[in-house]
């Protein structure tokens, strides 16, 4: 008797050769993956950055270009007649002159508006001084620059109280206007002073606003301290544009250090130079004109951005009213 044994059957397995070359494969697969993953969210990083930066850019711009465009604006006096001016410098003569039928707060006998704007090549000495002209800073940074002017009660930027507003929404104190000069005592007012400038916050540069709202009349310095406004703005150059003898075309842009007299600048122009928020989303530094017109290389991986934009001082523009 015997047991016929069944023929085994043979079981094929993988060679370690086949092995390593699926490993290889399949390791290039998620490499090229992550790779791609990584490339996304690069530009995905960049994108949003560039968005921001150009956010950034145009809400500063606009912000300025509000409140320069108001600046010299007032509310109307009294009517005044024509009368004798004081004796003139040299003290030998007097000069008849007629005053207009209406002038603002911020107009001369002339009808030009004053005190409306001034402006610091290299920035404030303290931006809160309620000195006028506020003194300058002795240095290269950013320049910065200061526009007055007067609203009313029907002004869009008000309180719940219907109170006029700086640029940071605090409610601005009503002041009285004496008399000055041939100008007759006027309802009261109020009185927007808004200053602009760079500063650093935290290591980032940011645009601040410092507004005299709260501030009582007569105070040495502005009660609310500066906000900022927009950030990451690394460069601010302002140019005054000033009119030749018609008073209304421009002759020549000048920087606030070469400015003699304020009340000739009828329009500004402002380059803000952005940088983006985070670092390392440009694949290398780059290079860019920045408000001066010198080619620079930035120090980071950050992305820039230069905006600019001219603004004219409408109170001193034709037909201006």
């Amino acid at each position: 008797m015997y047991v016929q044994l069944g023929t085994l059957k043979r079981s094929d397995g993988r060679s370690l050769v086949e092995v390593m070359i699926s490993l290889t494969i399949g390791l290039m697969i998620v490499l090229a993956l992550t790779s791609l993953f990584a490339v996304n969210r690069q530009t995905y990083r960049a994108t949003d950055d560039k968005s921001r930066l150009d956010d950034e850019g145009r809400l500063a711009l606009n912000l300025i270009a509000h409140h320069v465009r108001m600046a010299g604006y007032g509310n109307l006096l009294l009517t005044i007649e024509s009368g004798v001016r004081e004796k003139s410098a040299d003290n030998l003569t007097s000069v008849n002159e007629t005053y207009p039928t209406l002038y603002t707060d911020f107009s001369n006998s002339e009808g030009k508006s004053v005190n409306a704007i001034q402006g610091c090549a290299g920035g404030f000495l303290d931006p809160s001084s309620t000195v006028s002209p506020i003194p300058c800073a002795a240095g290269v940074g950013a320049d910065a620059f200061r526009v007055s002017y007067v609203v009313d009660r029907d002004s869009a930027n008000t309180t719940a109280g219907f109170v006029p507003t700086d640029c940071l929404g605090a409610a601005l104190v009503i002041r009285s206007t004496p008399a000055e000069g041939k100008k007759p005592a006027g309802g009261d007012k109020y009185v927007v002073d808004n200053r602009f400038f760079v500063r650093m916050n935290n290591g980032v540069p940011e645009l601040y606003c410092q507004g005299n709202g709260n501030t009582p009349e007569g105070a040495p310095n502005l009660v609310n301290p500066p906000q900022p406004v927009a950030e990451n703005v690394e460069q601010m150059r302002v140019v005054y544009g000033i009119a030749n003898n018609d008073g209304q075309t421009i002759d020549r842009y000048i920087p606030a250090n070469s400015v003699t007299d304020w009340n000739s600048v009828v329009s500004l122009k402002i380059c803000l130079v952005m940088r983006s928020t985070n670092d390392k989303v440009a694949m290398e530094k780059q290079t860019y004109r920045d408000c001066n017109d010198t080619l620079v290389t930035a120090v980071d991986n950050r992305l820039r951005g230069v905006f600019s934009t001219t603004i004219s001082i409408r109170s001193r523009s034709t037909g201006a009213t």
